[in-house]
């Protein structure tokens, strides 16, 4: 037996298959839950809004109960008020739908521990709980293997990690689902230990069965809590109860199976009553029990009852009348209105008015990127599903694609009339695809012997329940149909949307802000290449390795044929392999390098190295808890940026906290004191320091905008160079020959004679036989020309690209100036002085001539 077999035979049983799922899920989930520092600003404000440091805590818990005793006395004063209105506006103080995130954040920081990973590690836990959640789905439709599959696929997903791993999240939401759907499949099976007592199968086999049955209870039992405290009756109870009635014909076959068995007991008692009327009657062969058709009828009403209190409480029956508002539609002369109010099933307020800003296609970015890369095959496993011999893989195909689409529309409903939602139906997605993986690489394990025909499913039986009969299929069909198609739609839809997310970053960052947008840090860097870009390549990989296995694959005994066996079978270890890189990459990779970045507690690591017991450190914006909690101090606060520079000339050592965007005015106000950037990794604050001890300064603009003349200057003009009485040419730094092609650096030298003012770009023409350009922002836009004052010495240096193949060799001119505005709208900066044999009539300015070799 070949080592792939064996392994795969090995994860085909289920207690070891469970194992490596917890395994794995804790192994991406929670480590390391504290390194990364919380996004800002979303991360942060959700942690000090809901669970600040517990010393804040406890302060504002003093305060509100004075304010609440104030207001008590303050209350028996007065005449009795009037009832409150029946309809609220506003979200009461503490809700319980859709406040689990909330409340496992603060159960976090008072039980685990007052920190980033206390705080999380509930959040993780809930994660950690999906994912075995959604392989034990797996298991009872697919089998083990397919269980182990889907368990692989779910944490390579973002939508998983990063909610497992953030506070702002709605994990709470998919795990719910999950196990509520595990709950009512293990119900269906319940019969288990029917068959266990009546075949006589042991007394392991019978509490085997009991336990298998008493866990399903306990899962729909926490789904149905955790699901309605995590989403509300719409997001963490309808769509799973729906999805499962839908995915059982809404319980039609036990209504049917019911009224055949009245049908007949009726029939058995007439008889008995007069024997003559059961004359003529054929006595009906009892046909076989629908699984889980009684699960589905109640899911079936629960989702009925749902729905309908649901509609009770959002909606209102009013008389028409001409121009009400919002347009509502009429039946039986009833308009149907939106009541506005606060819903306690809902766990928000649907809104009369629509947010147009939400589409029926809104959440289609957040289900693509958040999926990537295994999402794309999802719909196509489904379906493939839908059509199987095997009844538990068609039950597998249905249920997703309910849960998913299910899903999918309630998001929609939601954020178009209530709020911003995560979508909570991936799950379903993993489970489709490691039911149908598993179907496909189940047909290809057919031993020898059974060359001919092979089982079509390796699920195994529930406990103590007699295995189904399962449909046996050619073994040809290892490849399956299509598999050249749909390899190609893989590995084009993987390349393009990874090709996506290095120009669109950020859609992953703002993954779980809803709305709000969070720039993606483009300094961030991992093992030396950007961070973004190792989404493309592990998900490349992944896709590359399964379209591998899916198409290489081949039956017979040739030596050819077992060498492309051997190169699917690596193919598909190269693509598990990849998908759970990504995963691993998702917790110890993305997050935690772009935490470097859009977090402040790598700056505050900076500031708690270096600090000495007298120094001070000066705030200037708000930055939360973040100072106590990362650095265990509270800052001297201040509004302007004087208050930074005066700071920064005290004699002491002083640190200072400033927005990037202020480094431009700082650098030119503080003069020639000296100062230095001690950390610059946050993308919206620097840190500061009048003295360097102990680090390197890191300031941009020391080597951008000098305070005295430039010492480096290669050349210079032959007479002044002058624009607009503002801006002076001192020199220039330019190789005298280039290569075709290739990058080359330019550096001109300026002296700032009077307030620029508005925001210019710098004219760079390489003109020859073909122009090429060299246009950019001065100084790399990191101080626009508008912050330029007088005495700035400014050093601007860019990388040019010495044209194209198409470029003729020789002698190009280089022509420089200054312009504004955009096509056809451009306006170039006037000459005031420069020699008139160097400068033309568009008022550009001829510096020198390069030789492209």
């Amino acid at each position: 037996m070949s080592p792939a077999r064996e392994i795969s035979k090995f994860f085909g049983r289920w207690p070891i298959a469970l194992v490596a799922c917890l395994l794995l899920g804790a192994a991406v989930l929670l480590p390391a839950l504290g390194k990364p520092g919380l996004w800002e600003p979303q991360e942060r404000q959700l942690a000090d809004r809901i669970a600040p440091p517990k010393s804040i805590q406890l302060e504002a818990d003093a305060a509100k109960a004075k304010a609440k005793a104030d207001a008590a006395k303050a209350e028996q004063a007065k005449p009795k008020p009037k009832p409150a209105a029946a309809c609220k506006v506003m979200a009461p103080e503490d809700p319980m739908a859709r406040s689990l995130s909330r409340r496992a954040i603060v159960w976090g920081r008072d039980n685990v521990g007052d920190s980033d990973a206390g705080r999380r590690l509930p959040l993780a836990l809930l994660g950690l709980l999906t994912v075995l959640a959604t392989a034990g789905i797996a298991f009872r439709t697919g089998g083990a293997r397919a269980g182990v599959i889907a368990a692989v696929v779910l944490v390579s997903m973002p939508l998983l990690v990063l909610q497992s791993r953030m506070m702002t999240s709605d994990i709470g939401t998919a795990c719910g689902a999950s196990l509520i759907i595990y709950g009512f499949l293990s119900i269906s099976a319940a019969r288990g230990v029917i068959h266990a007592i009546r075949w006589r199968r042991g007394a392991a086999a019978i509490l085997l069965a009991t336990l298998d049955t008493l866990v399903g209870i306990a899962a729909l039992a926490a789904g149905l809590a955790i699901g309605f405290v995590a989403g509300g009756a719409l997001l963490g109870l309808l769509v799973p109860i729906g999805a499962f009635a839908a995915a059982g014909k809404l319980g039609a076959p036990a209504i049917t199976g019911a009224a055949r068995t009245a049908a007949d007991g009726f029939g058995w008692v007439a008889a008995q009553v007069h024997p003559r009327w059961s004359i003529g009657r054929v006595r009906r062969i009892p046909g076989p029990v629908t699984p889980g058709a009684g699960s589905a009828l109640l899911a079936t009403v629960a989702a009925l009852g749902l729905l309908a209190l649901l509609a009770y409480q959002l909606y209102d029956l009013k008389d028409p009348y001409p121009g009400i508002v919002p347009p509502a539609r009429q039946v039986l002369g009833k308009a149907i209105v939106p009541e506005g109010c606060w819903s306690w099933l809902l766990g928000a307020i649907w809104r009369p008015e629509d947010d147009l800003r939400f589409i029926y296609d809104s959440s289609f970015e957040q289900i693509a990127y958040g999926t990537f890369p295994w999402g794309v095959l999802g719909p196509v496993a489904m379906l493939v599903l839908l059509r199987d011999r095997d009844p538990r893989k068609r039950l597998a195909g249905a249920l997703t694609l309910a849960w998913a689409g299910g899903a999918w529309i309630a998001t929609e409903a939601f954020q178009r009339k209530a709020g911003a939602t995560i979508y909570g139906g991936f799950p379903a997605l993993a489970v489709a695809i490691g039911v149908w993986l598993d179907g496909v690489l189940a047909r290809r394990t057919a031993t020898p012997a059974t060359a001919d025909t092979v089982e079509a499913s390796v699920a195994e039986p529930v406990a103590g329940e007699p295995a189904p009969a399962v449909p046996m299929v050619e073994r040809r069909s290892a490849v399956p149909a299509g598999a050249f198609l749909l390899a190609l739609f893989v590995a084009l839809a993987v390349l393009d949307l990874g090709k996506d997310l290095q120009s669109f970053a950020e859609k992953l960052t703002s993954l779980l802000t809803g709305g709000e947008s969070i720039a993606y840090p483009k300094q961030s860097r991992l093992f030396g290449l950007p961070t973004k870009l190792w989404v493309l390549v592990l998900g490349m990989l992944a896709a590359l390795g399964f379209v591998t296995t899916l198409v290489v694959w081949r039956i017979g005994e040739s030596a050819v044929a077992t060498n492309l066996r051997r190169i699917a079978r690596w193919g598909l270890a190269v693509s598990l392999g990849a998908t759970i890189a990504l995963a691993a990459f998702w917790a110890y990779g993305w997050q935690p390098r772009l935490a470097d970045h859009l977090s402040s507690k790598a700056m505050f690591e900076t500031y708690r190295e270096l600090r000495q017991p007298a120094d001070q450190l000066v705030m200037m914006g708000d930055l939360g808890h973040a100072p106590l909690a990362y650095a265990d101090t509270t800052p001297e606060k201040v509004q302007t940026r004087e208050q930074i520079v005066t700071a920064l000339k005290r004699p002491n050592r002083v640190f200072a906290i400033a927005p990037q965007a202020e480094l431009c005015s700082l650098h030119r106000e503080i003069g020639d004191k000296p100062y230095f950037v001690v950390d610059d990794r946050n993308t919206r604050n620097l840190l500061l320091s009048n003295r360097v001890d102990g680090t390197t300064d890191k300031n941009p603009l020391a080597s951008m905008i000098a305070h005295e003349p430039p010492e480096q200057i290669q050349y210079r003009p032959k007479g002044p160079v002058i624009w607009d009485n503002k801006i002076e040419l001192l020199g220039w730094s330019i190789p005298k020959t280039v290569r075709r092609s290739t990058k080359f650096e330019v550096t001109l030298y300026y002296k700032i004679l009077a307030p620029v003012g508005g925001n210019w770009t710098s004219i760079m023409h390489f003109d020859g036989a073909i122009r090429f350009s060299g246009d950019h922002k001065p100084i790399k836009d990191r101080c626009p020309t508008s912050t330029w004052q007088p005495g700035d010495y400014i050093i601007d240096q860019t990388t040019v690209v010495a044209g194209g193949a198409g470029h003729p060799l020789g002698r190009y001119d280089l022509w420089i100036g200054f312009f504004t505005g955009s096509a056809p709208n451009f306006r170039n900066m006037t000459i005031s002085t420069a020699p008139g044999d160097i400068r033309d009539t568009t008022d550009r300015v001829k510096i020198t001539s390069v030789i492209l070799d």
